[in-house]
Parts: C-alpha cells; structure tokens; sequence
C-alpha cells in the first residue's frame, strides 16, 4: 500500500523498508519514480543473517521477486532471497524465476537504480535481469554494489531484435557462489552493448557454461577491472567465451584462471592475459606505403604507392613549409568538378585475413565542405564512410574505424572538392590512427619482406656541375638529363639543407650514355676512376661528412664488354677452379 501510495504522487517517493523478514508469494512492483528503501542487508556477506538488523524481501513462488515498472525506480540497501522455508514445504520445492527484474515490453524503462542490494539464492532463475522486447528499450541504469551468491545466472542482459539494452553502469559488486551456469550472460539480437561493469569481482569456482557469456552481432560488455577467477574449473574450458558473431568487446583487470575463448581480432579490446591466454593487439604499422607522399612525378602522373591516375584533379606538391609532420608532404589537389568523384585509393590491395578491424585516415584541409570523406567496404559487403571534411579552411583528420570486408577489402578517400592532404594512415585493429608516424625507429629494425625504397627524378642544374637530387624524396634517383647529354656530375648536394645524413646510401640512374661523374675530394671512387654512364647504368654512392661521397658499388658495363673507367668483369672458368680476368 506504501509503495502503490508512492507511486500515485506526481513526485513519486521513497518507501522505508524497516528491519526485519517480509515474506511475500506475490511479486512486488516499483513504478517509476519510486524507491524502496531498506535498512542494508545485515552483517554477513555470504549469507543472510536474519537477526542482524537488515531488511529481507523473501520472495515465495515462480515468478521474479522484485519488478522495476519504470523510470527512475530504485531499490536501495536490502536483501532479495528465495525463500526455501519452512523443510518439505511448498517454498522449498518452488524455485523463483529470478530476483529482480527490469522488463521493458513494448516501452521504454531508464535510469533504474539497484544500490547496495543483496540477491541471494536464486539458483532455480537469475539473480538480476535486464530485458527489453517488442521494441521496447532499457538503457542507463546504475546498479552500485549489488551482491549476487548462489544463483542459475548471475546477471542477465537481453534484447530483441528491435529493442536494445544498452548504456547501463555496474559499479562494484560481486557474483560468488555455486550453482551457476553464467555470472554475466548477454545476448541479442537486439542492440544489448555498451553496458560496462566496474570494479566487479566475479568468482564462483565453476560455471557450467562460463562465468562471462556473450552472443550476437550486436551484442557486447565492457568489464573495466574485474576480478575474475574460476578455482574449481578445470584448465581446458574456458572463464570467458565471446560468440564469434559478437565483436567491440573491452575486458581488463585479473584473469586469475583458465583462459578467454574469442576472436581476439574481433575484440582487440580485451587485455586480459594469464599463464593460459593473452589477449591480441595488431602491430599499429602504416600499411599505406608512402604515406609520406614522395617521389611525385608530374609529367607521367605518377605517386609511388597510390593510384592517381583519374584526371579530373590536378595535383600538386607544395613546399615543405606547409608540412604537418616532418619529413611528410602535403599533396594539393584541384578538383575540376567533373567524372563523379576522385579516388585516392592504395595501388595494392591489402589483403589481411588474420586481422577484422581496420582503421584508416588522411589530414584533410579544405574551404569546401564535404570536400573528403574516407569510404571502406564492410564485413557485410555494403559500402561505408566516414563524416566528411567540415569546410573550416583548417586540418581536420578525416578517418573510420569498423570490421572491414577480408574477402575483398576496399579503403579509399572519395574527394569532390578541392582539399589538400597528408599523412595517410590505415592500421589493423582499433587502435587509434597515427598519422605522421614513422615506420621504423633509431633503435634500427629487422625485415623478413621486401624493402622498398622511395624513387625520384634528378635533374641537371641550370648551369654547372654541382647538381642537386631532392632530399627525403627516396633512395633512388633516375637521372633526367632533359635531353643534354654529355653531362658532368663534380658535387651532389653541396647546400647544407640539401646535404644527406652521414651514411645514407643512394643509387642513380642512368637512361643514357655519356654522364660522367668525376672524382674528386668531393665525390671519392673506387681506384680514382671516374664513372661514365652507358645506357641503363648505375652507380651507388654513400654519404660521408661535409657534403661528400663514396662510391659504394657501380654497373655501368656496355656492350663492348669492359666498363668505362679502370674496372673490368671477370667471369667463372668452363670448369674448374683456374680463373683467368
């Protein structure tokens, strides 16, 4: 009558629970905006203590104990028990169907409270339940140390297709006990994710299916340092199990045994790690080659790396005083507003089965907006994209995050507006994106592929024989002679902001006969030779201090059978071990 009296005033109100055991067959209803306060739930932990001055619904019959009807309905400092008493009675043989219960069928039910409430013995049903159906919605709720022991499931989240549950807050709390299938179940097909748990210790000795459960593509938890530990569940079956059709899940804190069964590259979230599991973090390496956008070649329309071959945008590069990053260019492109839009897209197809998650992205800067948008195609097969550029004028990074298409993946920017851009990024995973990183540290690096180098062209000086090859644009230099011939190299990058790092190794080439590269105190070669190009040639040259160079290696042989200069080659004999140069 206290609660139905509270429930009739426009301001709801707050029933006082005194000490003591209420026993009731019926369920008992919370409307919305009423709070059912108790006196806590006595002094013992583990089990109730009827004489210690908590207040104890005990519940008697098959349905839920306690019902939360609406918003804003709060349980508050009491204990929920299913009661068995007295031996051989009907409510020893009649076991609950659960504890408490949040049901919103056909409505919406938000910001429910359960604080410092004790669920005990309900071990025929769940302790605690959140369920949404026919289109019905139960988010933001706030559940404060709630003490589950002793139950069939622990804590029960579950969405219709077309309801959700979703955005709900556990802080602290505990689930321990025996009898347990689950301690924390979740499952869709509804939206029933982003409920985060805190601070929970979940740790029974056994589960018959697993302490944490989850199901459904739309479906995750995130348990913020929980304590979980399985004493009693034997090595090979799983604490945690994540249904490969779930995904976004985020677990951290104590693993204390057995081990996390799930797609770890569908959940990159979880770190928990324990001598049985670990969890899985991809490398966060560019898989963009040439994010750094060098060795630009605007005569052929050429960018290493990227395809750029549509001509409805000119591109240019502009100088390094508007870089972003060091060492990286910022690509300007003039859209002609003509032929649909633009593709800035990888010219290698990044095919990656063993990860699910790719992020990717561009600083975009642009006056236009929509100008830019990133566009993937998704695990489904159907075509996403990202917010587009604002417009501001300003750098804005323009970026996704989502499970990509491993049988044929797709990442792209779409560009329908002038924009400019630089550092590209796409790593696997959810990590953050890191534009501007670079790819390998001081501490140097280890390869089992392929290096690829940058390539630029190289052109002569206007007059003289200092020439200058464009620094950080690569390692190998194709020398455009613009058709002159008879060209003479003396010194390569003289200027000191042109100069290269001591010991940096670079490789020209020759198209053409007739370039000679003489050496000096500048420009040091092998037996003080100079070299002479012939068709297709090369020379490979290092850095040293002061502006000067080595002569590393040279292939300038020509079709007459020696090289140009004082070097010769010198082949195998037909058969034996006599060589003869």
């Amino acid at each position: 009558a206290a609660i139905d009296s509270a429930a009739a005033s426009e301001s709801g109100g707050t029933v006082i629970l005194p000490a003591g055991v209420f026993r009731t067959h019926e369920p008992l209803h919370i409307p919305g905006g009423v709070t059912l306060q108790g006196q806590g739930y006595g002094s013992s932990p583990l089990a109730i203590q009827f004489d210690a001055g908590g207040s104890t619904i005990a519940y008697c019959g098959p349905d839920y104990a306690v019902k939360l009807t609406g918003h804003a309905a709060s349980l508050r400092d009491l204990a929920v028990y299913d009661w068995p008493y007295p031996a051989e009675s009907y409510c020893e043989n009649t076991q609950a169907a659960g504890g408490v219960l949040v049901e919103a069928d056909a409505t919406l039910i938000e910001s429910v409270i359960v604080s410092n409430v004790f669920i005990y013995y309900f071990v025929g049903g769940t302790a605690l339940s959140l369920v949404a159906k026919n289109n019905g919605g139960v988010p933001f709720g706030n559940y404060q140390n709630v003490r589950i022991r002793h139950a069939k499931t622990g804590i029960y989240l579950s969405a219709e297709e077309g309801s959700f549950v979703n955005t709900n807050s556990f802080l602290g709390g505990g689930i321990s006990g025996g009898g347990f299938e689950s301690c924390v179940y979740a499952e869709g097909p509804g939206a029933c994710n982003d409920n985060k748990f805190y601070g929970m210790s979940i740790e029974p000795p056994d589960t018959d299916i697993s302490h944490v459960y989850v199901t459904g593509s739309k479906t995750n938890i995130k348990l913020h340092d929980v304590r979980l530990e399985a004493t009693g569940k034997s090595l090979d079956r799983p604490i945690v199990i994540i249904d490969d059709s779930s995904y976004g899940n985020v677990m951290n804190g104590i693993l204390g045994h057995t081990h996390v069964q799930a797609d770890l590259n569908r959940n990159p979230g979880i770190d928990l790690m324990s001598q049985k599991s670990v969890s899985l973090d991809p490398a966060p390496v560019n898989q963009f080659w040439n994010g750094a956008f060098k060795g630009w070649d605007s005569v052929n329309r050429i960018l290493p790396g990227w395809n750029v071959g549509q001509t409805n945008t000119d591109i240019t590069i502009l100088d390094s005083s508007e870089a972003l990053f060091p060492d990286h260019n910022v690509m300007s492109l003039d859209y002609k507003n003509w032929g649909g839009a633009f593709k800035l897209q990888s010219d290698k197809t990044l095919l990656t089965p063993g990860h699910d998650f790719a992020t990717f992205g561009v600083y975009a800067r642009s006056s236009v907006q929509g100008s830019i948008t990133a566009v993937m195609r998704y695990t489904s097969g159907s075509i996403i994209s990202s917010a587009s550029h604002s417009g501001s004028g300003k750098w804005e990074f323009i970026g996704m995050s989502a499970l990509y298409d491993k049988d044929s993946p797709y990442f792209y920017f779409s560009i329908v507006g002038d924009v400019d851009l630089t550092a590209p990024t796409l790593t696997f995973g959810q990590s953050p994106a890191t534009p501007g990183a670079s790819l390998m540290s001081s501490s140097g690096a280890r390869m089992s592929g392929t290096l690829t180098t940058g390539v630029a062209p190289c052109t002569p000086p206007s007059s003289g024989y200092y020439w200058t090859c464009p620094k950080n644009e690569g390692n190998i230099f194709f020398l455009d002679m613009q058709g002159g011939t008879d060209q003479t190299i003396i010194r390569l990058n003289q200027p000191t902001a042109d100069r290269f790092d001591s010991g940096t190794v670079i490789t020209l080439m020759f198209t053409d006969a007739g370039t000679r590269v003489r050496h000096s105190g500048y420009i040091k070669l092998k037996n003080s030779a100079d070299f002479v190009s012939v068709p297709f040639s090369s020379i490979t040259l290092m850095a040293d201090t002061g502006g000067t160079w080595k002569e590393v290696s040279r292939n300038n042989y020509d079709a007459s059978g020696t090289h140009t200069g004082s070097v010769a080659i010198c082949f195998p004999p037909t058969s034996g071990y006599y060589w003869t140069c």
